[in-house]
């Protein structure tokens, strides 16, 4: 006759399966389609056009990335992307460690001030038009690398995070640091900011995102004679652009589909390899940085 602690561990034991069904679906979801878009991405147009997507295509064709890769500007516009999203990451991680630590030491004067000053953009903004005159006459940014990194180099929301992720660690670590008689700087760059690795690959990870994603600041402050300064997320706008102009025009089948999701690929490509190092630290960091005020 099983016992009691048997009789109980098999509805846990159910439950357990139950909750790994059900996280194996979920991750099958987010999976799937990305292999779909991959596979697609090397069909051929016709294939599609007669098929529809499919996991076994019935004709495989390069034409797709020949045709996304036919212009030597892509690589102008991915070099110019990742250069943008390093020195932006670099630049407003720095910025951000060093405000959200600030205003959450509780010495600090005037840091409730300042904590405001932050807060009060997220909530009432000054509009489009100023912000617009600010950073083509103002700053004379326009038509510039600076303007691609600038305008997107401060959140308030990353410094908040940051900010009670640091609260929540002990202050007896810094009063400590004080009394071997540490510096502020010192305490900051070698005790607290790698205890705060966490939150730090977090934000990272929002913002190398941010930078890697935009195509709206060049929408606004790239002129068509600046073509060198495309990032990669406006020049496939473009290429978008260039391929309805040309669909239809001439002999050829222009590779319309297959065009879409080639370039949905090689845009995540390098977020997907950059993913998996921040990962395990991405919940952590999200988690004990949003739960303090």
């Amino acid at each position: 006759m099983p016992s009691k602690n048997e009789m109980m561990s098999k509805p846990v034991r159910l439950g357990q399966i139950l909750i790994h069904l059900l996280f194996i679906f979920l991750c099958l979801t987010v999976i799937l389609p990305l292999i779909l878009t991959v596979i697609v991405s090397f069909s051929s147009e016709k294939s599609v056009m007669q098929y529809g997507y499919s996991f076994f295509p019935a004709e495989w064709s390069l034409d797709a990335y020949k045709f996304v890769f036919s212009d030597n500007s892509i690589f102008i516009s991915y070099g110019l992307t990742a250069l943008v999203t390093i020195i932006g990451t670099v630049i407003s991680v720095c910025l951000c460690s060093l405000a959200g630590y600030v205003i959450s030491r509780s010495r600090v004067k005037y840091r409730n001030v300042i904590a405001m000053f932050l807060y009060i953009p997220t909530i009432v903004g000054a509009g489009l038009i100023p912000w617009y005159y600010n950073i083509k006459e103002v700053l004379n940014l326009a038509n510039t690398i600076w303007v691609l990194i600038l305008p997107s180099v401060v959140s308030s929301y990353n410094i908040f995070l940051i900010r009670n992720y640091y609260k929540g660690l002990p202050d007896a670590i810094v009063e400590a640091a004080e009394i071997d008689g540490a510096g502020p700087f010192y305490i900051f760059l070698r005790i607290m900011f790698p205890l705060a690795l966490p939150i730090t690959a977090t934000v990272t990870l929002f913002v190398s995102l941010g930078y890697w994603n935009d195509w709206y600041l060049a929408t606004w402050f790239i002129d068509a004679e600046h073509q060198n300064l495309y990032p990669l997320q406006y020049y496939l706008f473009q290429t978008y652009r260039r391929l309805n102009e040309s669909s239809g025009v001439g002999g050829g089948v222009t590779p319309t589909e297959t065009v879409y999701l080639a370039t949905m690929f090689v845009t995540m490509g390098p977020i997907i390899l950059v993913y998996p190092f921040v990962q395990k630290y991405f919940v952590k960091g999200l988690t004990l940085g949003g739960v303090k005020g």
